[in-house]
């Protein structure tokens, strides 16, 4: 193909095969050339796509042909398209072009500094033209050819997780095509980058920090991190930067970055890491730092000892406070656990006690932080389950007065050391309401336990015999009012022959009276209540009677010519059913009707 000026009066001569054109001056004679050479040279002329016509022109179907010639003349063909394009700095159409060939992708790529190891970018071998404009190229020129570029990697990185088992040093193909694309994100789409890193890659580790630290993308560069499994570094980095004061860097600065990174930690190494990278926090941030141990996925698997000696070991008071929130928060009541706990609450109760003096407090609102730790200690005690009571019981020095604790110990005991709480409660603290309380607690465990507080009262066992004279207290003395007060407002969960059987002759008769006028009161109550209750059933009794005979005396007459109101023929003789609404069926129609 090519264009020739013939002037005015021009004239085609055909003579046989041949053609000529004369004109006044000149005579050409034109030749048919082969399609081929055409291509060549439309590809030379920078004529592409005429050029592709009639390459595709040179088989007999382009879509399915497999020509290695033809394949060649077309891969050439869009190498140079591409070539071409890239100068004139239209990268878009340029990666077009690349698209439809198999041109090597670190090729590619290295037509755009600073993307490649510098290895592989001496590696490539470009026309002269190009290795010029990949010199010259501006920042703006750069910022559009990544931004073309991304659309070509995005597709190879597709290509290649489909083909991974066909392409060979797949791993440095795939290292290529993500460190290249994260460094287009970094320039054009910083926003993108962690989106990237978030999902499974194969960016270079080396280029990609260097590239994210000269960004100051250190959010990006710790989620980079934690992708490669490279923990240590990361918790180095967020230690660094949780002091800098930077203002674009606010959402890295103090613990929480370092907290949320090491509550999110999966690897097998996750209590060493935790160790190792959580020390600053509990010292600088002992009101943070506790999140750390107490993440769901992570609370119940991390070594609760070695976990407490941490803690302990920096800042002691924090060892109850993580106690307390592995009962309170996560309910990880172990028997470890919870006798812990208790042994931790006894030693500080303890410790205060001997600071804060003299005085009559109830428990748990004694002044400062004894007040507090009893609270804490009397709430565990009775809440928590898993702790063994007397080994708790042997933790409280003989000393101090921790009666109400020793009591709800006592209570956990069974009821063969209920007496022992009553002893407490009735003669130690004196405080008859919570003996009484006590009994409706336990009354179902042990149904004596009312006649127990009775015989507390009147005849009370000495401290020798109930266990408790290791313990400095008085020795119990009959309280006669309490005993007539609990005859008289509990005779129904006693035996009251025993009761009464257990009064002293000397009882006063106003107290006798007293007694015998509740139970007398309490049996005409029951008596009445007896007597409503016979009322009513006999009132039902009649009602049911009057409704048997109202059924009774129903009745209808049938005939041998009704109809069956299954199938629908005459009763005749047969047996027959009638039912309330007074249909009359065959007995033998009876299933059938359902």
């Amino acid at each position: 193909v090519s264009t020739q000026s013939t002037g005015p009066r021009a004239k085609f001569i055909s003579l046989g095969t041949r053609l000529f054109v004369a004109s006044t001056s000149h005579i050409w004679e034109l030749f048919l050339t082969d399609r081929v050479y055409q291509v060549d040279a439309l590809t030379k002329l920078k004529q592409f796509e005429l050029a592709e016509v009639l390459n595709r022109m040179t088989v007999p179907d382009y879509r399915t042909s497999r020509d290695p010639n033809y394949l060649a003349r077309q891969r050439r063909l869009n190498v140079e398209a591409a070539y071409h394009e890239y100068l004139q700095k239209r990268y878009e159409k340029s990666i077009a072009h690349f698209l439809k060939t198999d041109v090597a992708i670190d090729h590619v790529i290295g037509l755009f500094p600073d993307l490649l190891r510098t290895d592989l970018q001496e590696k490539q071998d470009y026309p002269a033209e190009i290795s010029s404009a990949i010199k010259l190229m501006t920042s703006s020129d750069k910022s559009k050819g990544y931004e073309a570029l991304e659309a070509y990697l995005l597709d190879k990185r597709r290509d290649v997780m489909s083909l991974e088992k066909e392409l060979k040093n797949i791993d440095m193909v795939k290292t290529i095509i993500d460190t290249s694309l994260l460094k287009c994100y970094l320039l054009n789409k910083p926003k993108l980058v962690a989106s990237l890193l978030r999902v499974e890659n194969h960016c270079s580790l080396k280029m990609c920090k260097k590239a994210l630290d000269s960004s100051k993308r250190y959010e990006d560069l710790i989620t980079l991190y934690m992708s490669k499994g490279r923990h240590e570094e990361a918790l180095e980095k967020l230690k660094a930067l949780a002091n800098m004061q930077n203002v674009q860097m606010h959402d890295l600065r103090g613990p929480d970055p370092t907290i949320r990174y090491l509550r999110e930690l999966k690897s097998g190494n996750t209590w060493e890491l935790i160790k190792q990278h959580s020390g600053w926090i509990i010292e600088l941030h002992p009101d943070r730092c506790l999140e750390i141990f107490t993440a769901p996925n992570t609370v119940s698997n991390l070594p609760y000892r070695e976990v407490v000696a941490h803690i302990s070991s920096i800042n002691p008071a924090l060892a109850l406070q993580y106690r307390e929130r592995l009962v309170e928060v996560h309910n990880i009541r172990t028997e470890e656990v919870e006798t812990d706990l208790l042994k931790t609450l006894i030693a500080e109760v303890v410790q205060k006690w001997s600071l804060a003096g003299q005085g009559s407090w109830e428990p748990g609102s004694e002044p400062g932080l004894l007040g507090e730790m009893r609270g804490k200690l009397l709430h565990y005690l009775e809440v928590m389950t898993k702790y063994k009571a007397d080994d708790i019981l042997r933790l409280i020095p003989t000393a101090v007065p921790l009666f109400h604790e020793q009591a709800i110990l006592y209570s956990r005991l069974g009821p063969n050391d209920y007496e022992k709480c009553l002893a407490i409660y009735c003669h130690v603290i004196k405080d008859r309401e919570r003996a009484e309380e006590f009994c409706r607690k336990f009354y179902e465990t042990d149904k004596k336990i009312y006649y127990k507080l009775l015989k507390m009262y009147q005849d009370p066992p000495s401290l020798e015999t109930l266990g408790l004279s290791r313990f400095n207290i008085p020795q119990p003395f009959p309280n006669m009012e309490a005993a007539i007060a609990v005859r008289v407002q509990h005779f129904r969960h006693m035996d009251k022959q025993e009761a009464l059987a257990l009064l002293p002759p000397e009882t006063p008769l106003a107290d006798v009276s007293r007694l015998l006028g509740a139970l007398i009161k309490d049996t005409t109550r029951h008596k009445r209540q007896n007597q409503m209750l016979k009322s009513l059933h006999l009132f039902d009794n009649l009602q049911v009677k009057s409704k048997m005979m109202e059924a009774q005396n129903d009745r209808f007459i049938v005939s041998s010519n009704d109809h069956c109101t299954v199938c629908n023929k005459k009763v005749g003789a047969a047996a027959i059913a009638f039912y309330p609404d007074r249909r009359v069926v065959h007995y033998g129609c009876m299933p059938q009707e359902g």
